[in-house]
């Protein structure tokens, strides 16, 4: 078997497996819970205040300004 014939043989390998784990985390997670999750994750992103996030990361601080190169002499 050739390069391509192998590399396709892997890409349709791969195709099948997500596909089925796609369709099995459709069929084994119950929409309830993706609901649950995602209520969760949105008061969690409510909950935070942008002041605090900021106090946590610093700003760096202003470079200098960059110095004339100008070859005038």
């Amino acid at each position: 078997m050739n390069a391509a014939g192998r590399l396709g043989a892997y890409a349709a390998g791969l195709a099948v497996v997500f596909a089925g784990s796609f369709a099995a985390g459709g069929a084994l997670v119950p929409y309830e819970t993706v609901s649950a999750w995602k209520q969760q994750a949105e008061d969690l992103r409510m909950d935070q205040h942008p002041a605090d996030r900021q106090e946590e990361h610093p700003a760096p601080a202003e470079s200098p300004e960059p110095a004339d190169t100008d070859d005038d002499h």
